[in-house]
């Protein structure tokens, strides 16, 4: 058997959040640092360069039903591996590295999503953005759905009113990515938001209520609801 051989690490920072150079038709991206700009923003100008260079291919949806594991990848398709391990941050930092997802996804790449402790708020906003059918978490993670309110404050009514209309958008915003992205119930969702103790949700209850689609038990084995023969 061939010894494989670590790709090189793009990222010089001393940073958490990194990039492997492409392996062949996969590349390794680490999420376990703060998701702050100042922690991200070389992790998110490297995955631009890799995504820019990546053929046109038409765009994949979901997995097919039948596949047994996350690791089943239609032919020729090339894969973003994204480990998350991380306590959440910014929101806006959070948006930047979704809409590189996003990107990966328009040019027809896989995002397989893997949290292997836990993903906290912004974190757990990457980690189910994962391409249906590619996120997995270990059977020991936990996501922890949370809104952090603005820091922001005035003395002034009508600036305190603007910001509370801004924040109430934001709100909506983080919302509809957790309506879009699982089989969450609106009214859960705004309780997970709005009550700090709600939302953490460990692996099987974010397998029933669609916020992973694979749970990797001890023993090594993937079980999912929707993909594979544990349907």
């Amino acid at each position: 058997m061939d010894i494989i051989k670590p790709a090189e690490m793009l990222n010089k920072s001393k940073s958490g959040n990194f990039v492997f150079a492409p392996n062949g038709n996969i590349c390794h991206v680490q999420i376990f640092d703060k998701i702050e700009m100042e922690q991200c923003a070389e992790m998110i100008g490297n995955l631009a360069q890799i995504i820019g260079q990546l053929p046109q291919q038409e765009v994949l949806l979901q997995a097919s039903a039948s596949i047994k594991s996350p690791y089943e990848i239609p032919e020729n398709r090339f894969v973003f591996d994204v480990s998350i391990n991380s306590s959440g941050g910014d929101r806006n930092t959070c948006y930047s590295i979704g809409s590189m997802f996003s990107l990966a996804k328009a040019k027809g790449a896989i995002v397989r999503t893997n949290t292997i402790g836990r993903a906290d708020s912004a974190a757990s906003m990457l980690a189910i953005q994962g391409t249906p059918g590619y996120r997995m978490m270990t059977h020991n993670a936990a996501i922890f759905i949370h809104y952090g309110r603005s820091t922001r404050t005035t003395t002034h009514l009508d600036e305190r009113e603007e910001l509370d209309r801004i924040d109430d958008i934001k709100h909506e915003q983080v919302a509809e990515l957790y309506k879009t992205c699982t089989r969450l119930p609106e009214k859960d969702i705004k309780e997970y938001l709005n009550i700090e103790w709600k939302g953490k949700l460990f692996a099987q209850e974010c397998l029933d209520k669609g916020l992973t689609d694979w749970i990797l038990t001890r023993d090594g084995h993937f079980i999912s609801k929707k993909y594979g023969r544990n349907r």
